[in-house]
């Protein structure tokens, strides 16, 4: 463990290196004397973060702490959260929130410290304005949290089967070719056609990216459910609608068995946000230099990505406030990315050589780092809403039953919205 740390700190000491031209730097933390006991520190994470290795690094430079990580899944984690503060538990002194749940928090500012209030406003231009903008109240004047990752697009797509399919291979050419969802939807249906493979893994890989290059979502800036109404909804239901109908989905679900299976044999493309690039590689080794990576039709999107927040129940604000700014500084961020492939929320870093040089073996060396950093340059994030997340996962059981067989896909659309419609009054009351 030891040894590992070392290497990590040394990364470290390297990365910042190439980030301001070579020239040697001063440490950015001091390594302090550990009083006795150590001060505890309890950090909750989605897992495939890719911080706890670099929290390991904070641990080693300041043995007056004691950090103890604690893995959720994604949809688990603000469940507990929420259930911490009903009951009044003591809740972790540092709580990852994903995107997705932020505008649900933000119902409650009296969970949360407002980081304003520790002098994080100096910190603005270190982000993404609009990344920034999600975890800051809409009168301007409480931040919830501090960025971490955000989840830019890409098509990843196999080389060997678009081979066989007849379709173009070189990066470049793939995004020229495929630069709309009809044309991706076309040569979907050759490369089924030519190699009787499936073309994406499931239904709601292509609804997810679809919908999330829209303006708006679920929720209009007033609150009201748009569902029924908005064409972006509709235009993204009915091309997953498609997929399925040319039997262009192999039905594989991401972070399944079956999913990790499937990379080997049985879909040719991933729509894949930026953060799923590891998991892909860690189920999948023997697929190595099978994929390469080319930019999605019709533009840009983002998908995921998370914010590091303190709650007020948590019991070291202080220390919990230098621990997020340590980490979710650019030289952290660019070194989980390279362990982790979590993509940066700090812009300064898309020009930098470190990361536009990046590539991967597995990707058949891949330009992996600049082609998703200029998807994350030219992300418009749509407008979600508070109740965004449970008004999804419901969407999606509907369109799953329809992968998997269970719901004819021409009533699936007269049935999710009836579901959303009753669920949306539910959680009006």
């Amino acid at each position: 463990m030891q040894t590992r740390l070392r290497a990590l700190l040394s990364g470290l000491c390297c990365t910042a290196l190439l980030l301001n031209g070579g020239c040697a730097l001063t440490p950015s933390v001091t390594v302090k004397e550990a009083p006795d006991p150590p001060i505890d520190l309890n950090v909750w994470l989605i897992p495939g973060s890719g911080l706890e290795d670099i929290i390991s690094v904070y641990q080693e430079q300041h043995p007056e702490l004691s950090i103890h990580i604690q893995s959720s899944a994604y949809e688990e984690l603000p469940n507990k959260l929420q259930t911490a503060f009903a009951a009044r538990y003591t809740s972790p002194d540092v709580a990852m929130i994903e995107v997705d749940f932020m505008d649900w928090f933000k119902r409650n500012p009296g969970y949360f410290y407002n980081l304003f209030d520790f002098g994080a406003e100096e910190l603005k231009n270190q982000f993404l304005s609009w990344k920034w903008d999600q975890a800051v109240s809409d009168d301007g004047r409480f931040l919830y949290g501090l960025p971490t990752d955000i989840g830019p697009y890409a098509m990843i797509y196999r080389r060997d089967l678009f081979a066989r399919a007849g379709l173009p291979t070189d990066p470049e050419e793939v995004s020229k070719q495929i630069n709309t969802w009809d044309r991706f939807l076309e040569a979907g249906v050759q490369l089924r056609e030519k190699t009787n493979v499936a073309f994406i893994n499931d239904m709601e890989s292509l609804y997810r990216v679809m919908i999330n290059q829209a303006e708006e979502q679920y929720y209009d800036r007033a609150g009201h459910l748009i569902v029924e109404s908005n064409p972006a909804v509709k235009r993204a239901w009915d091309y997953a609608l498609k997929a399925h109908e040319n039997r262009l989905s192999a039905n594989l679900t991401i972070h399944t068995e079956k999913w990790s299976k499937g990379l080997t044999q049985d879909f040719a493309v991933m729509l894949c946000p930026a953060w799923l690039v590891a998991s892909m590689k860690d189920s999948a080794p023997q697929a190595d230099g099978l994929w390469n990576i080319a930019e999605i039709p019709e533009g840009y999107a983002s998908r995921g990505g998370s914010f590091l927040a303190l709650p007020v129940t948590g019991s070291h604000k202080e220390e919990a406030y230098q621990l997020i700014k340590w980490l979710t500084a650019p030289e952290q961020q660019l070194q989980t990315f390279i362990n982790q492939g979590t993509f940066p929320s700090t812009p300064s870093l898309y020009s930098k050589q470190t990361l536009l040089d990046y590539r991967d073996p597995y990707f058949n060396d891949a330009p992996i780092g600049d082609i998703y950093a200029k998807a994350a340059r030219n992300v418009k994030p749509p407008f979600t809403g508070a109740n965004h997340a449970t008004i999804q996962t419901e969407l999606l059981k509907v369109l799953r039953k329809v992968d998997d067989g269970d719901l004819a896909a021409d009533r699936s659309w007269e049935t999710m919205v009836r579901d959303i419609k009753a669920l949306d009054e539910k959680l009006s009351q």
